[in-house]
Formats: C-alpha cells, structure tokens, sequence
C-alpha cells in the first residue's frame, strides 16, 4: 500500500497554488500515518483552504501538526479551516496561519474551534504572531 510508512510531508516553499495543494491533499490515503504537513508559502488561497478543510472533516485522522503560513487562504478560507476544526474529528493540535490575510471574525472562529482542546497551539497573525492555545 501506498504511503503506509509516510509521517510528515513538507512541501513548503513549493508554488502548488489552490489546484496543487489541493490535489496533493486528495491525493494523501486517508489511512496513511501522516502527522506533519508541511505548506508554507506555496501560493495557495481559498480553494486550497477547503479541500484541506474538507480532509480534515473527513479524518486525516492521525494529522496533529499542520504548517499553513505564508499563503494566501484570507478570511473564507479561515473560515473553512475553523468549521473544520470545530466538527471535532480532526486530532490536530498544532496549526500555523501566519500571515494568511485572516480577518478578526475568523480568528475568532478559530480561537472558538479550538478553545478547550488542551495542548492545541493556533499561530496566526500579520504584523505578530499570535500563539494561542487551547
């Protein structure tokens, strides 16, 4: 089977934009062990946002880090990710939005999504990074 052994990707630095991280994250078994995920600066935006949101929905059950800085998902696609997280199937305690354009409404969505998950680290911000955790 495929990627059975793989635990951590890290593409960052990499131009995937929406439709590369997109079909990299559909690409990526559901079953396999992957903990890290590495997409940083990769020139993804929106869509990329919400089919990493929608894997994550849908169990990448084992992903507890997840390295989002640098990109360009803004607002709807914090949006996505916050709706995701708050649906509760994701194990994931570390997320870095940093420098993703996100507006105060959805940092607060993700400060809710992730408030009372204990150990959970969320990084984002623009000018400073904000740490908070759950």
């Amino acid at each position: 089977a495929c990627c059975v052994r793989l635990r951590t990707l890290d593409l960052s630095g990499n131009w995937l934009g929406d439709a590369g991280m997109a079909a990299v994250v559909n690409a990526l078994p559901r079953s396999a062990p992957l903990a890290t995920l590495g997409l940083r600066q990769t020139g993804s935006g929106v869509l990329a946002a919400k089919a990493l949101a929608s894997a994550l929905s849908e169990g990448m059950a084992v992903l507890t880090a997840l390295w989002l800085g640098g990109n360009k998902l803004g607002p709807e696609g914090g949006k996505a990710i916050a709706e995701a997280l708050k649906s509760g199937t994701s194990v994931l305690t570390f997320l870095n939005l940093f420098g993703n354009d996100l507006g105060d409404a959805e940092k607060q969505l993700l400060r809710d999504a992730v408030k009372g998950r204990k150990g959970f680290e969320l990084l984002y911000g623009d000018g400073a990074v904000v740490c908070v955790r759950g």
